[in-house]
């Protein structure tokens, strides 16, 4: 590890600015966004240099970060919003593992943060017994199950304090400091780059890693759908505030498909709570706003059942409730023809035949497509598609 000078900067309110290409994030095609990198240590700190790449171990691997002098304790802060998903070094009841590696990971958006060698002593000693990462995140490790890689899901802010400068893991002879590392892509799979450029405030550009919107759902069959609700603001992720990743073979949620329909409608807010069992939902004032509209139903008369998988036949009603009133033409079986076989008997039978007819839906065993799967949950990917056609024709 190389040794920086002791010309010591006051860099606390330093910002760099990193550019990604558009299709990185939720942006219109073609229009780059930039975001204000924050400089990782909050305090006095040695002047560094570009190490990264250089030999370790014998060449047996690269450096994959750049080190930032500075003493014990100095404020380790989040280089940009995102969301801490990785703690190492502690016990699973929050305790340090003792003499550990102190480190964590935030992911941005399809780029990630790392910052290694975060203090382990107890002030004034290099015991190893001490913390040198927030108390609310290591509070949100814990309560995720403490897991060995991934698995948390604690939002933090450009700036927030997220830990101290330390020499825990193998700098222990090598000085305090900050290793800071900047990665393409997300999880432990993410590709290091040169971090350099961006601290000293060079114009750099990350190279995309994915398709469209979402990095969860490129060669999926329904990823131009899922794309396309995203480029009218009618879908927004499954993993917010960074709503980089679609989640296409989870179940759509009640909830979901509410806040789907309200965002799509424009629904205003409604005056009356018409359940009491999503009153703590993030969904509570969709799903209001849907049965104030005449939309929406519950699961029972007095539950709405927000967090349950949307059935393939609920999912038919409620496209029905939507978009009937205002293309009536399309949205009609004048024949009443009966298109599917698995269906008959079902409550929303009609709703389901009407949905066909309009071409909304094709049956769910293709080619025949003689059947509609009533029962069966609703992917997110289906949804995506199921609305596209609902709006579009």
């Amino acid at each position: 590890m190389s040794r920086l000078s002791l010309r010591f900067v006051l860099a606390a309110t330093a910002v760099i600015f990193l550019t990604l290409p558009a299709q990185a994030q939720e942006a219109p095609a073609d229009q780059p966004s930039t975001y204000e990198l924050v400089f990782p240590v909050a305090g006095p700190h040695s002047e560094y240099f570009d190490n990264f790449g250089d030999c370790r171990s014998g060449c047996s691997r690269t450096h994959e970060g750049v080190d930032i002098m500075a003493d014990k304790m100095t404020p380790v802060v989040a280089a940009a919003d995102g969301i801490v998903t990785t703690v190492r070094g502690f016990n699973s009841d929050g305790t340090p593992i003792p003499g550990g590696h102190q480190w964590l990971v935030i992911e941005h958006g399809g780029w990630q943060t790392r910052y290694l060698h975060l203090n382990n002593d107890t002030p004034g000693t290099d015991d190893g017994l001490g913390k040198g990462i927030s108390d609310a995140i290591v509070t949100a490790w814990i309560a995720a199950g403490s897991p060995n890689w991934g698995g948390v899901a604690h939002p933090v802010k450009a700036g927030e304090v997220i830990g101290w400068v330390g020499d825990s893991g193998n700098a222990e002879d090598a000085g305090s400091h900050l290793h800071f590392e900047l990665r393409v892509g997300e999880g432990s799979g993410a590709v290091p780059i040169d971090p350099y450029p961006y601290l000293t405030g060079s114009s750099v550009t990350l190279t995309k890693t994915w398709n469209g919107h979402f990095s969860d759902d490129d060669g999926n069959v329904h990823e131009s759908s899922i794309d396309a609700l995203a480029d009218e603001g009618i879908t927004r992720g499954c993993n917010p505030p960074q709503n980089t990743k679609y989640c296409p073979s989870l179940n759509m949620t009640r909830g979901q498909v509410a806040a789907f329909i309200r965002r799509t409608l424009k629904l205003p807010a409604a005056s009356t709570n018409y359940f009491s069992d999503d009153d703590s939902s993030v969904f509570n004032e969709d799903i209001n706003a849907l049965m104030e509209a005449g939309i929406g139903f519950g699961c029972t008369e007095t539950a709405f059942c927000q967090d349950s998988p949307l059935r393939r036949d609920e999912m038919a009603q409620m496209l029905v409730n939507a978009f009937a009133a205002q293309s009536s033409d399309r949205y009609s079986n004048p024949d009443t023809t009966d298109y599917f076989v698995d269906d008959d008997g079902n409550q929303f039978e009609e709703a389901i035949n009407v949905l066909m007819a309009a071409d909304v839906t094709r049956g769910c065993n293709p080619p025949a497509n003689d059947q509609y799967c009533p029962d069966r949950p609703l992917t997110r990917a289906e949804m995506a598609s199921f609305f596209l056609r609902a709006l579009r024709g």
